[in-house]
């Protein structure tokens, strides 16, 4: 550069609004225009003579910082070029502030980070929601074919275009057992899909066997356009597999009790969306617990069929068992009446052992039978005008053998002629007699007391005994089938278990209500509530 020029260049750098720094070969500040003093937040005198303190190659572009006094940081895009100034060799170095630009790419970059945040917590939300929701649809039903269809549906449309259930038979087969589209004709699709196709299990290609196979789930992010000619024979399922279009699909295993027994195949079309590893973790997810709801509904349904069996060979063997029974108090009751001959007192004693319990026997037959009659919804109503003084003091000469032979007093207290109700005279009359031989059975001494009045629009029936109590922990239980507070084989009292859970049954048939109050030790007082009309 000739010396000449120097007088321009200073004007021109003096007027530049960047900031212009000479630098000489030691690395000093030889000079600087007023913009740069302003960037270092220094005056010229200041500055003059200091170490620059940046590396001065030659070329552009790279970005300092510069702390000013006070420890404010100001951000500088520096470039560098060769000079001679004043006769040697120095670096003219050219410093733009880009501060307020570097504030907005940050800015940028934190509402874009808090916008990803924001939906990514709103994805994660709507993820929990979903999968609260279907806990509780699948937890609503214990129907199996109800479950499976709730399972597609819920799938459509949060996480698929459309879904389809499989599960494996006994026989190796894999149906279609369930299916959901978003689109009216794409549920014509999938149904006509269930009636002319079947997954193959030997089809290495197939992803539903590999799945049922392997028990893990397959991901297919981009489905080839070939894919429906690949993995279905020539034929009607072809064209229901090219017409629903897949894009990107999930099968993932339904699995319980370390048994995968179906899949769940997830996939989009309409939508064009691609899945990935979330939406594979969230698809596992449903399924676990779609998986544990058809296990519970094929549970409970195996448990109503094992209930029914039970019910119905109790129902048979106590039919079977009350017939000869029958035959025995009747011809009990010809020898007594001596009609094949006299009896001394000797055979009348042991004859009337025979009658007593037979009809005690007799007794727990027809507690087996009304209970399976209830548990199977056979047991009927048949209301009529009833007496309740006659029903009290009836149900208490059936238990008075009882009592007698345990020598327990038997009280009962009746309202009197006129207390009329409506109701089945039958099922009152047995729910009275099964409490009274509870209350006898338990009482080792003292006193069992029947009473019963017309109270509050009701009949209120009460049954006190002086007996061994209810423990507090046995309050609940002592309503439930064929338990008994002693449990052992060579327990002491005597029944099936059953009389209290059958007179709670035919009270609530009635319309009506059973409490109990006890004391361990101090008797107990049962209560029976039951409307003036039946139903």
């Amino acid at each position: 550069m000739k010396e000449g020029s120097l007088p321009d260049l200073r004007a021109i750098v003096e007027l530049n609004a960047d900031g212009i720094v000479v630098v000489d070969a030691a690395g000093r500040i030889r000079f600087l225009n007023p913009a740069a003093a302003a960037l270092f937040g220094r005056t010229e005198d200041e500055l003059l003579g200091e170490e620059f303190g940046f590396p001065v190659a030659a070329g552009a572009g790279t970005e300092v910082e510069i702390v000013r006094r006070g420890g404010e940081l100001v951000h500088a895009e520096l470039r560098v070029a060769r000079v001679r100034w004043e006769g040697e060799d120095a670096s003219l170095v050219a410093l733009r502030d880009v501060t307020d630009r570097r504030r907005a790419e940050r800015a940028e970059r934190e509402r874009f980070r808090a916008d990803a945040a924001r939906e990514e917590a709103e994805a994660a939300a709507r993820k929990i929601a979903f999968l609260a929701d279907a806990g509780e649809i699948l937890g609503s039903s214990l129907d199996y074919r109800a479950t499976l269809s709730r399972v597609a549906r819920l799938a459509v449309p949060f996480l698929a275009d459309y879904c389809v259930v499989y599960v494996q038979g006994d026989d190796g087969e894999i149906p279609q057992v369930a299916a959901a589209h978003l689109d009216p004709a794409g549920d014509a699709l999938l149904a006509r899909l269930a009636e002319c196709y079947r997954v193959d299990p030997a089809n290495p290609l197939t992803p539903v066997p590999q799945v049922l196979r392997s028990g893990r789930p397959v991901l297919a992010a981009r489905v080839p356009a070939d894919a429906p000619d690949r993995l279905t024979p020539e034929g009607p399922a072809r064209e229901i597999f090219r017409a629903l279009g897949p894009a990107s699909y999930m099968v993932v295993p339904l699995a319980a009790h370390e048994r995968t027994f179906g899949a769940l195949a997830l996939a989009t079309s309409v939508s064009g969306r691609r899945y990935g590893d979330d939406d594979l973790s969230l698809a596992e997810e449903l399924a676990r617990r779609a998986a544990t709801a058809v296990e519970n509904a094929r549970l409970f349904e195996q448990a109503q069929a094992a209930n029914r069996a039970k019910s119905e060979f109790l129902a048979v063997m106590s039919h079977e068992l009350r017939t000869p029974l029958n035959a025995v108090i009747g011809y009990a009751d010809l020898l007594q009446a001596g009609i094949t001959g006299p009896l001394n007192d000797r055979q009348r004693e042991q004859l009337g052992r025979i009658k007593s319990s037979s009809a005690h026997l007799l007794q727990l037959i027809e507690e087996i039978l009304t209970f399976s009659r209830i548990e199977a919804g056979q047991e009927r109503l048949r209301p009529e005008e009833a007496d309740l003084d006659a029903l009290l003091r009836e149900a208490g000469s059936l238990a008075e053998p009882l009592a007698g032979a345990k020598r327990v007093s038997l009280v009962v207290r009746g309202p009197g002629p006129g207390a009329v109700l409506r109701t089945d005279p039958a099922k009152v009359r047995q729910i009275l007699l099964n409490l009274l031989s509870n209350a006898v059975k338990f009482t080792p001494h003292g006193e069992v007391e029947l009473s019963g009045a017309l109270e509050d629009g009701g009949a209120v029936l009460r049954v006190r005994d002086t007996g061994v109590g209810i423990a507090p922990e046995h309050l609940q239980r002592i309503w439930e089938p064929f338990w008994q507070v002693e449990q052992s084989p060579t327990r002491m009292a005597e029944g099936t278990g059953l009389g209290l859970t059958v007179a709670r049954n035919l009270a609530q048939l009635l319309g009506g209500e059973i409490s109990v109050r006890s004391v361990a030790g101090g008797g107990s007082t049962f209560e029976v509530r039951l409307p003036s009309h039946s139903a």
